[in-house]
């Protein structure tokens, strides 16, 4: 209706009405909210602004005055080193204007003696040149044979093929007149041919002719070929004979080497010379794949066929006594992986000589048997350097320059040899024999000790080079009135200062203290010193059965000493760094699965894993960075120690309380032997032969027992010590004049030091002899001591009267004690570092402090 059609368009008015009224008040709400929003953001850039000046004003504030403090400290340290700097030169002047005028006499006096030694070494030289220049003629000769045997064979090969192609021509020819013969005889109506049958046969004649004297051109160069192989055969074998009389004849006259007439007692004296400390008569060593275990198995089988079944027991050291000619020879069979390296340069010192073994046709082989070379001789050790030639002679193109190998052979004293076979080369150097004296003076010289009783044996020219050495750091005599350990942390002016005058060890001084447990620490050990240059590994094990492995990182000094030194994992980013808070220590693992106390910790011979042993009667191997239990080997009662066999780390020896020594396999747990001894073993240590084992036990006596193969022990005999139970064996080799030693702890409150005796044969040890006993608090606990190097050495070891006690061993000194003080409980185990720069001492609450030697060197005075 009409009603309804005005309600509907006043209704639609409305609606319109009502959305326009409601986008206008949208639209004005909007206007608002952005003018409001634009003075909100107008405030806030406001007051940034405020801010952000007035923060860059005080930065700037900071900055300069960090330049301030920065050209302020630079000017002081400037100062200072200058002022160091010139007193050092002037003093260096001094002290070398003193000692070119103590020297001058000296040297004048050794003139004539060097210059006779000059010239008998210019003699030489020119022999070995002469004998070098026959070497390239040799050699220039074999060149030209093997050329024109090279051109006789080519010669004779197309030769060959000439009468090959002509004889079957001759055969044809031979089956066409055949043919027409054949033909001819046929065939009676036709006419033969008279003319082309007589040519043809003449032409059969010209070539029956040539053949007959192809035959004898042939024969006649066969004839002259063989001539020639056997000329370059006797070539050959001049050749070689001339290369061995060179290096003998080369070394001989640049050593001054002995008289014929000596050559034939020397074979005998070779295995059993006994030089200081060298026990083992040759080691061999030289790159992987070389043929090295190869030559020497073919030596035992050819010599002493007997010894066959220890061959090769020894995973990276082989211990093996061989006879030949009569005479025992001590070898050592080193691996040549890369990660035993360090060990193998371990026993260079320890062997009279060094056959470094390479490939001839193997480059790289031959570079690093010419870097072993330089080791060896530095360590005093006569040196082989053998080149395998069995791939030679398989047709394999030679690559090492022999050339080179034997200047570097005669520049180190030593030999270069070619052979497939060891034997010439031991009979060489059995032959050639080697002074005892002179072996003495270089290994002196080597390790660096002034210590020998016959120092008449040096020369004045050696002696003025050692006292130069002493006064600028380079003889550890020097070292001798600084007291226990090197300096290896700079101090402060305060510490300095509350140093007391004559006091060598208030410069000693408690670093650090650590702590994961209240439990007793029952041992410790440092470990993985050649892997690391940041770091190195402290093992702690305590009562309750836990093992915790700390990373003491290096100081600045510490790293400076190893500047010249390679470590094999020296770029591991992981640890490289020390932790952020600037206490140079870190927990690096911890090893969890003992139930009771553990008795003994040490490392494996590659130091990647940790052996300990404990009251809960097992023997457990742990992965050092994993912290993951390798392997456990269980035991009938408790096992208060064990260790590894020097020359074969696959088999270790563990004693348990029922006094049975057991030797076993690592790797499939089987018992190779057992041993029964009076009473319970609790402390075990190898001499630095590996041969030995010394045992001592609870009632304070000593078994001496002997590693006659790689499997086995043998009882030598038995020394009592004291009426207390010994807790500890430390080995010292023999140094600074004075014989091998022992360092016991027992518990009737002494430490004794033993002297070893070697007798004959050379390095067997023959008996124990007790050179003093020193005072320590010890009754109760099982106490460790260790040994420091510095100065002419000292005794360090725990006590029950909370101090660590210090003795001086070196001569004269009477062995005076000293003590550091810092523990409120007992001490009960110490242990140094293998840089001689920390001592570690741990207490039966779980305490374990570190001592560093301060260095006040760089404050002037």
């Amino acid at each position: 209706t009409k009603q309804a059609r005005l309600d509907l368009q006043k209704r639609r008015s409305l609606v319109a009405a009502t959305k326009l009224q409601s986008s206008m008040r949208m639209h004005l709400a909007k206007k608002q909210y952005r003018g409001i929003l634009a003075k909100v953001v107008k405030i806030q850039a406001w007051r940034k602004g405020i801010i952000g000046r007035k923060g860059a004003k005080e930065y700037r504030k900071y900055i300069f005055a960090r330049k301030i403090q920065r050209n302020w400290r630079r000017y002081q340290d400037q100062k200072v080193y200058k002022i160091f700097r010139k007193t050092i030169l002037l003093a260096q002047e001094r002290m070398r204007l003193v000692s070119a005028k103590s020297q001058m006499q000296k040297l004048k006096k050794e003139a004539k003696e060097v210059g006779a030694l000059m010239a008998k070494s210019q003699k030489a030289a020119e022999q070995a040149n002469e004998l070098r220049k026959r070497n390239e003629e040799l050699e220039a000769v074999q060149l030209q044979l093997n050329s024109e045997k090279k051109n006789l064979q080519k010669k004779i090969q197309d030769l060959e093929e000439k009468v090959s192609e002509m004889t079957q021509s001759l055969e044809e020819a031979k089956v066409a007149a055949a043919a027409a013969l054949a033909k001819a005889a046929e065939d009676s109506k036709t006419v033969v041919e008279t003319e082309m049958l007589n040519k043809m046969t003449v032409q059969m004649e010209e070539k029956d002719a040539q053949l007959a004297k192809l035959q004898e051109d042939m024969a006649a160069i066969q004839a002259a070929g063989q001539d020639q192989g056997k000329k370059l055969q006797e070539a050959e074998t001049r050749y070689q004979q001339l290369l061995k009389t060179t290096t003998l004849q080369t070394t001989a006259g640049m050593t001054m080497g002995a008289s014929a007439s000596m050559a034939a007692g020397r074979a005998a004296a070779f295995a059993s010379k006994s030089n200081s400390n060298r026990h083992v008569n040759i080691q061999l060593v030289g790159a992987s794949k070389t043929g090295k275990s190869a030559l020497f198995e073919k030596l035992i089988q050819d010599q002493d066929p007997s010894k066959l079944e220890g061959f090769g027991q020894g995973n990276i050291l082989s211990h093996l006594t061989v006879t030949i000619d009569g005479s025992a020879i001590k070898f050592l069979d080193c691996s040549g992986q890369a990660r035993a390296q360090n060990m193998v340069k371990e026993w260079f010192p320890r062997s009279n000589w060094v056959f470094v073994v390479y490939d001839m046709c193997n480059k790289e082989s031959f570079d690093y048997a010419l870097q072993m070379v330089g080791w060896a001789h530095e360590a005093g050790a006569r040196v082989v350097l053998f080149g395998n030639r069995f791939n030679a002679d398989q047709g394999q193109p030679v690559q090492a320059d022999l050339m080179m190998a034997k200047d570097v052979a005669a520049r180190n004293n030593g030999f270069a040899y070619e052979s497939v076979s060891l034997f010439d080369a031991v009979k060489m150097a059995m032959n050639q024999g080697d002074d005892d004296e002179s072996v003495v003076g270089r290994t002196s010289t080597a390790a660096g000790i002034d210590g020998s009783p016959d120092v008449n044996r040096r020369s004045s020219i050696t002696d003025a080079l050692n006292n130069v050495k002493s006064w600028f750091g380079g003889n550890d005599r020097g070292r001798a009135s600084q007291g226990v350990l090197r300096p290896s942390l700079k101090g402060t002016r305060a510490m300095k200062q509350q140093r007391r005058d004559g006091d060598v060890n208030s410069d000693l001084r408690p670093v650090q203290e650590l702590q994961d447990s209240e439990s007793a620490v029952t041992c410790i050990c440092f470990g993985q010193e050649r892997l690391h240059k940041a770091y190195i590994l402290l093992a702690t094990a305590s009562k309750d059965g836990t093992v915790v492995i700390y990373r003491c990182y290096r100081t600045e000094m510490e790293i400076s000493f190893l500047s010249d030194q390679d470590y094999p994992q020296e770029d591991d980013s992981a640890f490289s760094a020390p932790p952020p808070d600037h206490s140079n220590i870190a927990v690096h693992s911890k090893l969890v699965g003992h139930s009771r106390a553990i008795t003994s910790i040490f490392f494996n011979l590659l130091e990647d894993q940790l052996v300990t042993t404990s009251i809960d009667k097992s023997v457990r191997f742990w992965g050092i960075d994993s912290g993951e239990m390798l392997k456990v080997f269980t035991d009938s009662s408790p096992v208060p120690v064990a260790t590894f066999l020097p020359f074969n780390p696959q088999v270790f020896v563990a004693a348990n309380s029922n006094a049975v020594l057991r030797l076993v396999n690592v790797q499939n747990g089987m018992v190779l032997q057992k041993l029964k001894v009076e009473t319970e073993v609790r402390a075990l240590k190898f001499d630095d032969t590996g041969l030995f084992l010394l045992a001592g036990t609870k009632s304070g006596s000593i078994h001496v027992l002997e590693a006659s193969d790689n499997t086995s022990l043998k009882f030598k005999f038995k020394v009592q010590l004291a009426r207390g139970g010994v807790t500890c064996i430390c080995f010292v080799p023999a140094n600074y004049g004075m014989p091998a030693c022992l360092l016991v702890n027992t518990s009737d409150s002494n430490a004794t030091i033993i002297d070893c005796t070697y007798g004959s044969p050379a390095g067997v040890l023959t008996n124990l002899t007790v050179r003093s006993r020193v005072r320590v608090a010890h009754s109760l606990l099982p106490l460790k001591c260790c040994y420091s190097p510095s100065g002419q050495g000292y005794l360090i070891s725990g006590s029950e009267d909370k101090e660590v006690y210090i003795y001086s061993l070196a001569k004269g000194s009477n062995y005076k004690m000293q003590y550091l003080k810092h523990h409120q409980v007992p001490v009960v185990a110490v242990a140094v570092n293998m840089q001689d720069t920390v001592i570690a001492s741990a207490d039966s609450l779980g305490r374990i402090v570190l001592w560093r030697r301060m260095d006040f060197s760089h404050i002037p005075e």
